[in-house]
């Protein structure tokens, strides 16, 4: 092991990432604001940490940047360029890709400045980034290998090789290297204008700076070692490596242990297992390409790695168990891909090649799962079928069977199934209060079989609907509400986890009543649950008595007895009611609305003909109110020229009986004084 500059690393070598390796994952938690008086200000990552250790390297002194290990390749990309060997990185390729990245920059600024790093003209572009021999052969001196879905978009963007078709999908690593690429850009921009001494100078001192003062520890594997284990074993600094990183250097690592004796013995068919060998290989490679740009494809909200690996996992293999918090890992590393399966047989080529090919094709089916706007248009009634699972809240133990029914052919068959998930989420969570894990292990173990197509669709419902019934008690609801009606600050059906879904079905169903197609009316799941707009009709700020009111506002009765009076006068049906009746009025299900945020902002303490129409408040809120909104809000605005508890007694039991024919129970068999008490309103 030798330490090594940038510049010796690099004189007369070529550098591959090979494609067993992870993609590029080295960022910072936000971007710099060059126009800010400190650019780099609460930055953190390990690109920032480089620049420091750069910026921090004293006059003719060098930093110790970490490990970089190597192996020699004997199957050259370039046999033409005979001045060079060629090494594939097996540890270290963050820092050796960043250290890369930022030198693209400085060179890209010397040639705008007509800087000379070197003797002649090229010479730092002919060491560190590329030589062309001809218009024809060009040598790139780092990058990946060319089956590697980053190598396009780095020749092109990092390198500014326009002339490079990057007919590649983007994915969370190709976003890495344009984050780092931009990074780098401005930082050296920044430190460029803050030097005292020339442009010129200033790019030759940060170059050599680069070059010179960066130092790693260099380590050429010896022939005997095995370049895939040591990659598995070796603990890079930064990232650790992730599950499904790791799963694609043991499924390369295996794939080149098998054997003419494990494999062919029977048929000593030699050409054909090298033939198998070689078309893994480019599936392993290939599969990759996609599961990375399938996990990456929406760039704000990146799907986890291990989250794909444990689910499918999951459908796969059939071996779940609760017991053991790691226990898919230990499965797959430990038990199924191993040499000594490989060895006694167990494991060939084919189990392999199936078992990567249904990750690649998962990969795809997993982003539309997560992110259904993914989903095609001739895929609409699957689309509608995977929001509702989002809505009600798409909980983890039915990931595994929901991508095993869209791995299905006769997938849409299985669209009813979907929905019976759906309510079985709600019945079981919302309605019976059950514990979250509540029916996992059933779940999962119905996704094998879906996945194998071991069970039909029938069969399929009908086990869905025998879980439903063995976990689903309507009484456990009665008692859930009524605590949330005398605990918790008394906040009744506003507290309860169900309540934004069952908004929103309503006002589907008030929208299928009235057989209503307008967009206008219609409430954005996605804004409705992340602004939480859910309207008091009867307002929070007319239920506490007026010291209470006072207290909430830092001042004694005295000084808010006007303010008061007026909120009161405004709901002067509530009036002789006490603070605890108006709070069991305000938090029952008849007094609550989904709206929009918009006008949820706006109504603030509001009396009820301002709700209804804004418009009565002045010009400026013109078509806002309760009559423009939603197919709820339109409805009660049409239907109660005032808001009283009678009203709020009457909506409520309309939409109990809508949640019981929902659900599957009987609204009629409730007796009164149970209707009663579930909405909190025993007391009128």
């Amino acid at each position: 092991m030798e330490l090594q500059s940038i510049n010796e690393i690099f004189t007369n070598r070529i550098l591959r990432i090979p494609s067993y390796q992870r993609g590029y994952s080295w960022s910072n938690n936000k971007l710099v604001d060059t126009e800010a008086k400190e650019p780099f200000k609460d930055i953190n990552g390990q690109l920032k940490d480089l620049w420091d250790d750069l910026m921090n390297i004293p006059e003719h002194g060098w930093h110790y940047t970490g490990l970089l290990t190597l192996v020699e390749v004997k199957d050259l990309t370039y046999p033409w360029l005979k001045t060079h060997k060629e090494f594939s990185v097996v540890d270290g390729q963050q820092r050796i890709t960043s250290i890369l990245i930022l030198l693209s920059v400085i060179i890209d600024r010397a040639k705008k400045h007509g800087v000379v790093l070197g003797i002649r003209e090229d010479d730092a572009e002919i060491q560190y980034l590329k030589i062309n021999k001809s218009d024809a052969l060009t040598a790139f001196i780092f990058g990946y290998e060319e089956d590697n879905p980053s190598d396009k978009f780095f020749k092109k963007h990092i390198l500014n090789i326009q002339d490079i078709e990057d007919d590649s999908l983007e994915s969370v690593y190709t976003e890495n290297l344009l984050k780092a690429k931009n990074f780098f850009d401005k930082a050296v921009d920044l430190h460029l204008r803050s030097q005292m001494i020339a442009v010129e100078e200033a790019i030759e001192e940060l170059f050599n700076k680069v070059t010179v003062g960066l130092r790693l520890n260099e380590y050429i594997l010896p022939g005997e070692l095995d370049e895939y284990v040591v990659f598995e074993t070796m603990n890079n600094r930064g990232k650790p490596l992730s599950e499904l990183e790791k799963l694609k250097n043991r499924l390369m690592y295996l794939n080149d242990k098998f054997s003419l004796e494990t494999e062919a013995k029977s048929d000593n068919r030699e050409e054909l297992l090298l033939a198998q060998k070689r078309q893994l290989s480019e599936d392993i490679n290939q599969a990759w390409i996609t599961i990375y740009q399938s996990l990456g494809r929406k760039k704000s909200e990146p799907l986890n790695d291990e989250d794909f690996v444990k689910n499918h996992w999951i459908m796969y293999f059939d071996d779940y168990s609760r017991e053991e918090s790691h226990v898919y890992s230990n499965f797959l590393f430990n038990e199924y891909f191993t040499l000594q399966k490989l060895y006694s047989s167990d494991l060939k080529v084919k189990h392999l090649k199936r078992y990567v090919l249904s990750l690649q094709k998962s990969s795809k089916w997993w982003l539309k799962l997560n992110h259904p706007e993914f989903f095609e248009e001739h895929e609409l009634s699957l689309k509608n079928a995977i929001h509702g699972l989002h809505r009600v809240g798409f909980r983890v133990p039915f990931k595994p069977l929901v991508l095993a029914i869209l791995l299905r052919e006769d997938r849409n068959e299985f669209i009813g199934t979907i929905k019976m998930i759906e309510l079985y989420s709600f019945k079981i969570f919302d309605i019976s209060s059950r514990r979250s894990n509540t029916g996992d292990s059933k779940f999962y173990a119905l996704a094998y079989k879906v996945a194998y197509q071991h069970i039909s669709v029938e069969e399929t419902n009908e086990a869905i609907e025998l879980y439903t019934q063995e976990y689903f008690r309507f009484t456990s609801f009665q008692n859930h509400i009524r605590e949330q009606f005398e605990t918790n600050k008394g906040l009744g059906f506003y507290q309860w986890s169900g309540i934004r879904y069952f908004l929103y079905e309503y006002d589907l169903y008030l929208r299928d009543q009235n057989q209503v197609s307008t967009r206008a009316s219609e409430i954005n799941w996605h804004d409705f649950k992340k602004k939480n707009s859910i309207e008091h009709i009867f307002p929070q700020s007319a239920v506490p008595g007026i010291i209470e009111y006072a207290q909430s506002k830092g001042k004694i009765a005295e000084q808010v007895a006007v303010e008061y009076l007026k909120v009161q006068n405004n709901w002067p049906d509530f009036k002789d009611y006490t603070p605890e009746e108006r709070g069991r009025l305000a938090h029952s299900l008849g007094n609550l609305l989904a709206i929009s945020q918009k006008d949820n902002s706006s109504f603030k303490n509001d009396p009820w003909k301002f709700k209804v129409d804004q418009a009565t408040k002045g010009e400026s809120y013109a078509r806002r109110g309760f009559k423009y909104d939603s197919m709820s809000a339109q409805v009660i605005a049409a239907q109660n020229p005032d808001w009283s508890p009678e009203a709020i007694l009457e909506r409520g039991l309309e939409m109990l009986n809508f949640l019981c024919t929902y659900i599957g129970e009987s609204f009629e068999l409730l007796s009164e004084e149970t209707k009663y008490n579930i909405l909190g309103l025993e007391f009128y």
